[in-house]
């Protein structure tokens, strides 16, 4: 390979294909390359961002499109592009080396390296003078300085090895009481207004969201089950929320959920399908029904692929400007929709308040349309029909405008959320097209991803190039075990235990009883990475320690509970002062602390009693349906004739239930 010219033309990565016709000389990361690097005595420029990245494509287009910046880079270093979605292993260990530096972090990620890869500076966005001048202090630096160099390494190494160390705790002491006060202090972070956390920007952070219900619905707090609400309806009322198609942005640049961030990523939309679908559940809100149709409607639309797995993301930036696809002139409304425009203009908040900037409209709402019915003398119906022929009109209008750039690369893990997401969709409103969608997208990743030993966490142009990382394993084991909830399909339980033993096998450490971010049997880095804290998807260890202690239930797997245990009491401690980076760890602290059921159906009529009962919101359940006794859980509960539902908690059963009605009457009893 020609390492003095951009290679990023074979890579199947949308991302690195963004950069091929840079100047740069940039490289994929590889053991070659590396080596390339120690020959040449070279440092690294590792530059790390993501297709839908607006501060991404600004430093693309100041520096790495520049001739004068690209010489600098090309003569000094050798520089590598990497795709954080591709490869999330070395965004966490470079990613660290910033929050060490700089106590934050963000895309671009630009980490100087040595040969082998171990860091010495880093930073995310520089402008071009600032760039060139770092580019030659950091030159002289390694060429004229090694020793400090050297320092910086040392130190930085040190910073990583203490981020990374987790101790192995001896006791497990888990309190109601401790997590009781935890969400006292928790509830203080609360925006009691416009929903959310006390902050901005505003992340939409579904996993919290989804542990705040389930505390709020099982203890009957209030305050969690209001604060809920107010979030989920001001996200849906928001400029985060797409209006005219449906689907989420990443995050609000303000408190009021007002100005996104606008790419859609999958990840949010498919967490926020569950969070949603189970909201209404509770609040029986038409609104959250409204947001799940429109948003599986958008993904059908413009995220699915011809093999029916979902792509990545869509940028933020269409003619090289963030949002001027979504946004919306008022002259330009007015001309539209003529004597509708002022009733649309109070509907969509189209003034003072709605304004962003160049005289451009996000479009987002105030109120609920109960609400705004009756303020503007019309009916509920009449103001659906109004609005739906607003979309109808908007909709083509925006279809022909530039659209923002799709990121067509299919993830593992981010479409294992997504399944997971239908199929609560599925669950609540029962429409089999959302099963089905979810059905065709698990078979492709088993058929495509898996093959009994290695799961891959990309595909793109019919290759598949990356091992995939505990976040993938622990994903799709999540999936299939909601796939065998749902459908009581013994097939997705036996895939989901194949891939949980290869976890052990390929990422157990015996060490601490956590699980490291990358397989043992792949290429080292620098630094071994365990993957402990929530953020805006939950951490692959705490998926894990979830996923055992349901399949534990399951499968009658004590082990796998003692596991989900150890590694709750390694972290606990963390908890308790920053609940929001640990919201999923919570839900596993609930089950130890709180009352957790089995619901084990047996019969002719299982799987049909089993999906009635989860219509209803029952966070702390597992739900086992069989029309035999196949499974240990279900030995010696078959009744000729009867389908009998025995309610159990730490697999002491109450006598067998003959109908759902009594089922659920028993269960609020």
């Amino acid at each position: 390979m020609n390492f003095n010219q951009n290679n990023l033309n074979i890579a199947t990565s949308p991302y690195l294909k963004q950069h091929e016709k840079n100047p740069v000389w940039w490289q994929s990361w590889s053991d070659e390359v590396l080596n390339y690097a120690k020959e040449k005595n070279k440092p690294l420029l590792i530059s790390i961002g993501y297709s839908a990245c607006h501060w991404c494509h600004v430093m693309e287009h100041q520096s790495f499109e520049d001739i004068e910046v690209a010489n600098v880079m090309n003569e000094n270093f050798v520089c590598i592009k990497i795709d954080r979605e591709e490869r999330p292993d070395l965004d966490a260990l470079y990613m660290n080396v910033a929050q060490i530096i700089h106590q934050s972090g963000g895309w671009p990620l630009n980490v100087f390296a040595l040969p082998d890869g171990r860091p010495f500076y880093g930073g995310t966005y520089f402008p071009k003078i600032q760039w060139i001048e770092l580019l030659e202090n950091i030159t002289s630096l390694y060429h004229h300085n090694y020793d400090k160099t050297l320092e910086y390494v040392h130190s930085i190494a040190e910073g990583l090895t203490k981020m990374e160390t987790i101790d192995l705790k001896s006791t497990f002491n888990f309190s109601k009481n401790k997590i009781d006060e935890t969400f006292e202090f928790w509830q203080q972070q609360f925006d009691d207004e416009w929903g959310g956390f006390n902050r901005a920007p505003k992340f939409m952070l579904p996993n919290a969201w989804e542990t705040i219900l389930r505390y709020g619905a099982q203890t009957k707090n209030e305050n969690c089950l209001i604060q809920t609400k107010i979030t989920l309806d001001r996200m849906a009322f928001g400029g985060i929320y797409d209006q005219l198609k449906g689907g989420f942005s990443r995050y609000s640049v303000d408190p009021y959920w007002k100005v996104p961030h606008f790419e859609k990523m999958l990840y949010d939309n498919g967490q926020l399908l569950s969070l949603y679908s189970n909201a209404y559940k509770i609040f029986g809100e038409n609104e959250y029904k409204t947001v799940v149709e429109e948003t599986i409607n958008w993904l059908k639309d413009e995220m699915l692929s011809p093999e029916n797995v979902f792509y990545s993301a869509i940028d933020a930036d269409s003619e090289g400007e963030e949002g001027k696809y979504y946004v919306w002139k008022s002259d330009e409304l007015k001309e539209i929709l003529k004597d509708d425009y002022p009733l649309f203009q109070k509907y969509y908040t189209v003034d003072e308040f709605g304004e962003w900037e160049h005289g451009n409209n996000i479009l987002m709402r105030l109120t609920d349309d109960e609400d705004f019915a009756e303020k503007n003398n019309c009916t509920i119906l009449e103001l659906k029909t109004k609005v739906n022929e607003w979309k109808k009109i908007l909709n083509p209008i925006r279809e022909k405008r530039i659209k923002p750039h799709r990121d067509e690369k299919i993830l593992t893990s981010w479409n294992a959320l997504t399944i997971t997401g239908l199929c609560d969709s599925y669950l609540t409103f029962n429409n089999p097209e959302y099963l089905d969608l979810a059905q065709k997208a698990i078979d492709f990743i088993l058929k495509n991803q898996w093959n009994g030993k290695i799961l891959y966490r990309n595909y793109k142009d019919n290759q598949t190039t990356i091992s995939g990382f505990l976040d993938d394993y622990a994903l799709l084991i999540e999936a299939l075990i909601k796939l065998f909830e749902t459908t009581s399909e013994m097939y997705y339980l036996d895939e989901a235990q194949k891939i949980t033993e290869q976890v052990f096998d390929q990422f157990y450490n015996y060490k601490n009883k956590m699980f490291a971010y990358k397989s043992h049997y792949d290429t080292p880095l620098v630094n071994e990475t365990f993957e402990i804290y929530d953020n805006v998807i939950s951490s692959s260890n705490s998926i894990m320690a979830n996923n055992l202690y349901k399949l534990g239930k399951i499968l009658n797997q004590e082990n796998y509970i003692e596991q989900a245990k150890q590694m709750l009491a390694n972290v606990q401690e963390k908890i308790f002062d920053y609940p929001t980076g640990f919201a999923n760890w919570i839900n596993l602290y609930l089950n130890f602390t709180y009352p957790y059921k089995e619901f084990v159906i047996v019969g002719e009529n299982a799987n049909e009693f089993s999906k009635q009962i989860q219509q209803f919101y029952i966070p702390n359940a597992i739900f086992v349906a069989s029309e035999n006794e196949q499974l240990e859980i279900t030995q010696n509960r078959l009744e000729e004739g009867k389908t009998a539902i025995h309610i159990c908690e730490n697999y002491a059963c109450q006598l067998p239930i003959y109908s759902v009605e009594e089922a659920l009457e028993t269960l609020s009893s």
